[in-house]
Parts: C-alpha cells; structure tokens; sequence
C-alpha cells in the first residue's frame, strides 16, 4: 500500500539503514573469523545490541531484532548468490517491523492506520486506503504477523488458512512430551507476550504401563503353554492399551478445552524410537521408556480436537541450544539445563517446551527473541531448577552467580547481551 511518509518515519528509515549496515559489517568479519560461518541472529544480536543502544538508544529495544535477522538473510543470499562470502551495500530504505512494534486499527472512513512503535510511548501512523484485491478477503481470516515499511510503500505479510486446512490461533502453545508429564509454553500473539509455563502430570498413564509390565512379565515366568502364554499374553496388550487411551482421550480433551483459539506446537518425533541407527547405544531403561510412550497418539488427539491448525518442529537441538540466549546447554542432571551465558540452571523440560515454542514462532511469522521480550523477566524463575522448595532469588541460579559478591554486577555480566 502505498502512503505519504512523516520526517519522522524517514529518519527512522535512515536509521535503521545505518543500523543495518553496521550489523551486516560485524556478521561478516564474524564469518570471516569464523570460517565463513554465519552467525545466527541470537549471537549476532548480543554483539549489535550494545552498539545500537548506545547510537539509537531512544529507540524501541525490539528494532534490533529484525536489523539483526535481515542482516544475516543478507549476508545468506549474497553467499549464495555469488558463491563465496561477498559484503553487501545497502542502499534502500527498507525495514521489517516485528509484530511486537505495530498495532492496526481500523477508521471510519474506509481508511486503516497502523500504529507503529519507533520509541516508548511515541507512536507514528500510518494511514492508507486497502484498494488491494485481496486486502477485505485475508483481513476477515488471517493476522498480519509483521510489515515491510519503506519509504514509498508499506507491506503487510499475512498469516491465513489454507484451502481445507485450519487456521492459526491467536495464541500458540509449544509442549515438550516427557515420560511422566508435559510440559507447556505458551505465547499471546495479540499482546505479543509470553505467559506463565505449566505441566500435566501423566501418573495415571504410568501406573497402568508399571502395572500392565508387571503382570506380562509374571505370565511369562508361570505360564509354561506356550499357547495359553500367548493368549494370556494378547488380552493383557489389549486391555493396557485400551486404559491408556482411555486416559489420553481425557488428557487431550482437557488440554484442548483449557486451550481455546490456539495453535498447538509439538516436536516431530517420528522414528524417535530408532532415529540415526543408535537404538543400540542407548540404556535398557531408557528404550523402555521410549516404547512404552505413545506420544504419536496423543499428538493425533490433540490435532483432531483442537479447531486451530498443529504444527510440528524439528526436535533437533531442543534440549542443547539454549532459546534464551542461543549459547549451548549442558546437563549436569537429567532435569537440569545449566547455560554459562545465561549464569542458571534451568528446569530443562520447560526449557525445551520454550524452545519449541520458538521454532513455531518462526514457522508462523512471528520471531520472537525471548531475552528481548518484556514478558520474559516476570516469569524467569517459574522456569529455573528448583529441587524441593524454591528459595526465593536462589532457585536455579549457579555457584558462581549464587555467591558472586555483588550479585548485580554478575547477573550483568552474565544476562545481559
């Protein structure tokens, strides 16, 4: 659409141009010291950021975010483009605003102004005529998730159904399958916010897989005819699966209910059970685990249930790529996430359900960084380890930050990008 630009729009424009120009100069000497590997835009964030406060300070934080990812698309093109790592120029005055920075708003006129965030508090609009043909038809179904804003023209990108398929939900939900429970992230898309992680506990679906185990492994010790040993053998993997089903069914339903207008995520975990040929390597228990597990099932239930659309994620590097930071994950413990960049523990299952959350914000247009969100600070420590009682400002924090003398100074040290 086209419309006529303030001063103020344009010196932004020309802003975020040197913006860009700065953060594609820095992602390129990092290839070049990195063996012409491109940064992801999480670590070429944490080097910009400082830079970009300290020269367009009185800007909304969340600019830097797509300065940062257009420069790596930049630099990703151009590579590809003339085969060898080549320093773009940018010329353009061209900027992508994440969904966080604008709000639109319908007038009575016919007109519709969109409303967008250059600095705290301080609004500029954009105001057009739709005349473009497909305007009425996407905006009765679909959000717009962020826009191109030049100096002559503004685009709007759209998220909508597909012809048969279902829709996304205002609200999107990343949930991390584990033996024994699942546990939730979820992300407004209206308000552009992270709300607070919460789990279901699956002890009924574990009893009768403990119970059912149980009484398979005494048919095979004290049934001697091996006729009368399979029979028994049959009935009994019938009735299991029946009962955890039965609970599944229940579980999924309440999940959906609790959960109106959104889009589940989930990790794609076809051939889990034997991914890459290292079904071998791993421990009796834990393959145990893995086939007892129908997270296919209950994936399915909920999918079927829900009115929104799934969709389902590379569950690579969920459990090893911290969303926080992008910095690399240990684990001490099996439920423990421990981050160095990010000076915690974190709890790793909610971790990874944040994470996975993540993953779908991208797919569906929507990149949220997650250290840059205002919403992330009030709920930090609902996703730190905590073992036992939670003791209030130590839950999840490591030795190192725990005991740091002035532990201001280390948590800037450590949290700060």
């Amino acid at each position: 659409m086209k419309y006529q630009p303030s001063d103020d729009i344009l010196k932004y424009l020309k802003d975020m141009r040197d913006a860009l120009r700065e953060a594609l100069a820095c992602a390129y000497v990092s290839a070049k010291d990195g063996n012409n590997l491109l940064p992801n835009p999480v670590a070429l964030r944490r080097k910009v950021k400082p830079w970009f406060d300290s020269r367009y300070g009185d800007y909304a934080k969340h600019h830097v975010n797509p300065v940062c990812r257009t420069a790596v698309a930049l630099l990703k093109s151009n590579r590809k483009r003339h085969r060898r790592l080549v320093l773009p120029h940018v010329r353009k005055l061209a900027i992508r605003i994440d969904s966080e920075l604008f709000r639109v708003t319908g007038n009575g006129d016919g007109t519709v102004s969109v409303r967008v965030t250059l600095k705290p508090f301080n609004y500029e609009y954009v105001t057009f005529t739709p005349r473009h043909k497909k305007w009425t038809e996407y905006s009765a179904v679909g959000e717009i998730s962020e826009i191109l804003l030049t100096d002559k023209k503004l685009y709007a990108t759209f998220v909508v159904g597909v012809d048969g398929e279902k829709f996304l939900g205002r609200r999107l939900l990343g949930s991390d399958l584990n033996f024994k429970k699942v546990d939730s992230s979820a992300f407004d898309g209206v308000k552009g916010r992270l709300e607070s992680p919460w789990g279901k506990p699956l002890k009924r679906i574990v009893q009768v897989q403990r119970d059912f185990s149980r009484r398979r492994r005494r048919l095979q010790l004290h049934v001697r005819n091996p006729q009368k040993r399979g029979t028994k053998l049959a009935e009994t993997r019938g009735r299991q699966r029946n009962r955890v089903k039965d609970a599944l069914q229940k579980l999924s339903t309440e999940i959906v209910r609790e959960n109106p207008d959104t889009t589940f995520i989930f990790e794609g975990l076809k051939g889990i059970r034997d991914r890459g040929g290292k079904q071998e390597t791993k421990s009796k228990k834990l393959r145990t685990y893995l086939n007892r597990w129908p997270y296919g099932m209950f994936q399915r239930m909920v999918e079927y249930k829900s009115r929104c659309r799934t969709l389902y994620v590379s569950p690579r590097g969920t459990s090893s790529k911290c969303p926080v930071c992008g910095g690399r994950l240990k684990h001490p413990a099996w439920a423990i996430s421990r981050c160095k960049t990010c000076g915690v523990d974190y709890d790793r299952d909610r971790l990874a359900s944040l994470a996975i959350l993540q993953r779908g914000l991208r797919l569906c247009g929507q990149p949220f960084a997650v250290s840059a969100g205002a919403s992330w600070q009030p709920m930090k420590d609902e996703y730190l380890y905590a073992p036992g009682e939670r003791k209030a400002g130590r839950a999840g924090w490591t030795e190192q930050v725990a005991n740091a003398p002035n532990r201001s100074d280390a948590l800037h040290k450590t949290t700060h990008f």
